[in-house]
């Protein structure tokens, strides 16, 4: 996680409205402390504290104590005594980290300001926006176990927020946020813990995270501040969005599952606002499988192409459309489902399944006669053949004579209809099984 030095710039207001005529007030900073490409547009808070109405200000900006510019905000809608209003000032450009601003009331309604407390407020430029390549961007949150003291914001140049979340009702949990932002803007990351000890780690430790297109561009260790955090990204202008199956941080985790393939088992990637369509990518060695879902959740069944076979750990990975399916973002990160045979299915058939291109291959396949054939790999002498349905039953066993290679037909004895069939060979105290589609 990168260091992150934190600024506290003193608030000073006064607490009790001034009986001068002609008197304002700064009451905080709400702009960015981090630059957006060298530029800050700082934005002020003001309140109103003589007894005119306040129609127009003079602020005196200076850079490390040199005169930048003075703004002459003239108020859209006058403030009476006591209203605050949020002007942003011109933005200053060519600032690097460490640069010290500083902002100044002069007038009120071109009257001096008549009391000199509360007219002056700094702020030190922190650094430049950490950049991401896309404006869709998650915000992770682990709570601790004060959730309800947490809770963050995103606010745009001008310190308008478009985005909050928290306070929190779940402890030690992950909750997840997307945000649509501008492309190619920056924001300001607000992190508040009203209880004044950061999000205290108990079992396991919180943390506020900003991600974009799969990469953390914000990473903030809960224990590593007390009552605030600030921070700010820029976002790209890419409109693509990472997702991946869920695991154990989900309510429901598709990860490192047992899964059947008859239909009753399905596999959850996390939903991503506005997504259309969710491809699935299943690997195991050489073989490669993609098939769309216009939701999160896969039903696994026994497709008719490139099927899935049980007994294996595939390698899954997810990518979203948000244009119908005619454009992919990448693929997030993967991990590992495992199928199974039905549960009537015996339990060596599951751990006998050998690698992929091992031991035998079945053409035609989906079959749509009585007889296939069955071409040996690697196989030579005798050899047991069966025929086994989805409930386990043995439809037919023959022993046969096999040599490398060469084919041989298998009748399909004992097979009443269409459906999926495993045909196990086992040879020299080792099994292989292969899942055959009867039309």
């Amino acid at each position: 996680m990168r260091t992150r030095t934190l600024f506290i710039a003193a608030t000073l207001a006064p607490t009790l409205l001034s009986a001068q005529s002609f008197d304002a007030t700064i009451l905080s900073y709400e702009g960015l402390d981090r630059t957006c490409d060298g530029s800050i547009t700082p934005v002020l808070r003001i309140q109103n504290t003589g007894g005119e109405t306040m129609t127009s200000c003079d602020i005196d900006i200076l850079k490390n104590g040199l005169a930048d510019n003075t703004f002459n905000w003239v108020l859209a809608v006058p403030a009476l005594t006591g209203e605050v209003r949020k002007p942003a000032l011109p933005t200053i450009t060519g600032l690097q980290p460490g640069d010290e601003l500083e902002f100044r009331i002069t007038t009120v309604n071109t009257q001096p300001d008549e009391v000199s407390t509360g007219n002056v407020i700094t702020r030190t430029v922190q650094g430049e926006s950490v950049e991401g390549d896309s404006y869709r961007v998650l915000v992770e949150v682990r709570t601790d176990g004060d959730p309800q003291e947490t809770t963050w914001s995103l606010k745009d140049a001008t310190g308008v927020a478009v985005a909050t979340g928290g306070p929190y009702t779940n402890a030690e949990a992950v909750e997840r946020s997307w945000v649509d932002l501008d492309p190619t803007a920056c924001y300001a990351l607000r992190v508040d813990d009203s209880g004044g000890n950061g999000m205290d780690a108990r079992a396991l430790p919180g943390y506020v995270k900003v991600i974009a297109l799969g990469e953390t561009l914000i990473d903030l260790d809960g224990a590593s501040f007390t009552s605030s955090y600030d921070d700010a990204v820029r976002t790209g202008a890419d409109g693509c969005a990472v997702t991946q199956l869920t695991n154990a941080d989900d309510a429901t985790p598709s990860c490192g599952t047992q899964v059947f393939l008859n239909g009753t088992s399905s596999i959850q990637a996390r939903a991503v606002p506005g997504a259309t369509h969710y491809q699935f990518q299943f690997s195991y060695g050489t073989y490669l499988r993609r098939i769309a879902s216009s939701t999160p959740t896969l039903t696994l069944n026994p497709w008719a192409t490139l099927p899935l076979k049980p007994g294996r750990i595939y390698t899954v990975e997810v990518r979203v459309s948000f244009d119908g399916g005619a454009t992919y973002c990448p693929f997030g990160p993967s991990c590992t489902i495992r199928t199974r045979y039905p549960l009537a299915a015996s339990r060596d058939m599951e751990l006998a399944d050998g690698p992929v291109g091992s031991g035998f291959s079945l053409f035609p396949n989906p079959a749509e006669g009585a007889v296939v054939t069955l071409v040996p790999e690697s196989i030579d002498g005798p050899a047991q053949v069966e025929l086994i349905d989805l409930t386990g039953r043995v439809l037919s066993q023959r022993t046969v004579t096999v040599t490398d290679a060469v084919p041989l037909s298998l009748e399909l004895d004992g097979v009443t209809g269409s459906g999926l069939y495993l045909v196990r060979l086992t040879a020299g105290g080792t099994s292989w099984v292969e899942r055959l589609m009867v039309r």
